[in-house]
């Protein structure tokens, strides 16, 4: 400390004092450190005689012992505020050089349990997304086919409250007679005709497979418009639009599922518009497609026709490539699988089309 410099506040505790301390300053005079307590003597310790190591929360003071009369049992001690000490610091850095070691690790130490305690409810979080797949999966497969059907229904409300739906006529007799062909013996499916302008269809879970006037008017012919419905139906045979829409809800909501109540999840289903698959799923749905289409003696390449023109008149994008991406990669799959396995002859589904799009370019909603 430089000559004139204020004392440094601190609490002395003398040797066999009591625990309580008392008020004092401290100097830096030659080589010794000057103790001045409020209530006794004042004492000159010599520096080879000091021990300064930090002490507290954080190491945020500072420990100055030296040992008490010879023979005695105790310290002496002084504790300084880290705020306060750098004056004494700066007489004299040699008795600060390993408590400023030790803070350095100490702090080193304490950055690093920040870090992890912060991470802890971030691993957490981490944890219950990947657990969100597991859990959907479990659910799915728990879920009854009552209660599917009952989810969407609410899937088929919301799109009812969207827009106008088609519910007779040349183009809605066309689809049921093509969906009836798609069936199979005792399997239950709801074809659904909606009065939109964009080129699309999608499926909801419990067999609900919706179509939009504008693709129907854009197919060429009956066997297209199969090609996509046998492509959907793929869908909700594989549970794909049950499992995205569990999926969609979080972590509540498939716990709530768990223990039995599903309200919240038809709830939910009744939020959502049409759902986008994963590219694994839309080719799982492509080929269970194909072989529906084979079942049903419908020419296969009516699927593909339906793509490739979608593709290649409407390059803005159609809303059925934006939630269905037909890339040239899934065409040229579905080439290969057609070629592949043929199938026996194809029979025509017999439906004169031209009535059907004079149908769906009159007024909408019809």
């Amino acid at each position: 400390m430089s000559p004139g410099e204020a004392p440094l506040p601190a609490r002395f505790y003398p040797a066999g004092g009591d625990a309580h301390g008392h008020p004092a300053r401290l100097a830096w005079d030659g080589g010794m450190l000057l103790v001045q307590p409020e209530d006794s003597p004042a004492l000159r310790v010599p520096a080879s005689q000091l021990r300064i190591e930090p002490r507290g929360f954080n190491h945020s003071q500072w420990a100055i012992a030296w040992a008490g009369e010879e023979g005695a049992t105790h310290t002496h001690l002084l504790i300084v505020d880290d705020a306060r000490i750098a004056p004494l610091r700066a007489a004299a850095p040699a008795l600060f050089a390993a408590g400023d070691t030790t803070r350095r690790h100490s702090h080193r130490r304490f950055r690093v349990g920040i870090v992890l305690l912060a991470a802890i409810p971030l691993a957490f979080v981490g944890a219950l997304l990947l657990s969100v797949e597991p859990l959907a999966e479990r659910l799915v497969d728990h879920i009854p086919p009552g209660v599917e059907q009952q989810i969407g229904e609410a899937v088929l409300a919301h799109t009812r409250a969207a827009g106008p739906m088609i519910t007779e006529g040349p183009a809605f007799d066309a689809l049921q007679a093509i969906g009836k062909r798609l069936a199979r013996p005792g399997e239950v499916l709801h074809f659904h005709l909606a009065a939109r302008p964009e080129l699309n269809a999608f499926a909801a879970p419990g067999g609900i497979v919706v179509v939009h006037s504008a693709l129907m008017a854009g197919a060429g012919s009956a066997e297209e418009v199969a090609g996509v419905l046998a492509h959907e139906i793929a869908h909700v045979e594989l549970r794909h639009s049950l499992r995205q829409i569990v999926k969609s809800a979080g972590l509540r909501i498939i716990l709530t599922g768990l223990s039995g109540d599903y309200a919240p999840l038809g709830g939910w289903a009744a939020q959502l518009g049409e759902l986008k698959f994963s590219r694994d799923a839309e080719r799982a749905a492509d080929a269970r497609g194909l072989e529906r289409l084979k079942e049903a003696r419908i020419d296969p390449m009516g699927m593909l026709r339906f793509f490739e023109t979608l593709a290649v008149n409407t390059p803005s994008g159609p809303a059925l490539l934006s939630t269905h991406p037909a890339t040239a990669e899934r065409i040229d799959s579905l080439k290969a699988a057609i070629a592949a396995a043929p199938g026996a002859p194809a029979q025509s589904i017999g439906i004169d089309w031209e009535p059907v799009k004079n149908d769906l370019n009159g007024p909408p909603g019809k």
